[in-house]
């Protein structure tokens, strides 16, 4: 009876240990760390004098870039169900279709 109480406590130490790992402070501070430089970009963007829509495409597709991580490391959906995953990228890909249609409309008027 005790060596099956040991058993039981190693998997439960192993199962601890796991999400300690994969919920540390390092993600949060790697991923505010990557936002911050993406943030920093699309600002300097705005400041090169290039075409209006180029520039809204660019910081358009770094907020989708953003966005993405939020998605996975935040909310952790890196380690939800692939269905969930799909029903994103889904959603994901209207988004970007919506903007692509918008800035078609915006270029040729």
């Amino acid at each position: 009876m005790p060596e099956s109480r040991e058993n039981h406590g190693n998997v439960h130490d192993s199962a601890v240990q796991t999400t300690k790992k994969e919920s540390g402070y390092n993600l949060y501070i790697f991923t505010f760390v990557g936002l911050s430089i993406l943030t920093l970009i699309a600002v300097a963007l705005t400041q090169i004098r290039i075409s209006p829509a180029v520039t809204v495409g660019l910081v358009l597709l770094i907020a989708t870039i953003q966005a993405s991580i939020v998605l996975f490391y935040n909310m952790h959906l890196k380690f939800h169900d692939k269905v969930l995953i799909i029903f994103v990228g889904i959603i994901f890909t209207l988004i970007f279709l919506t903007i692509i249609i918008t800035l078609v409309d915006y270029i040729y008027r």
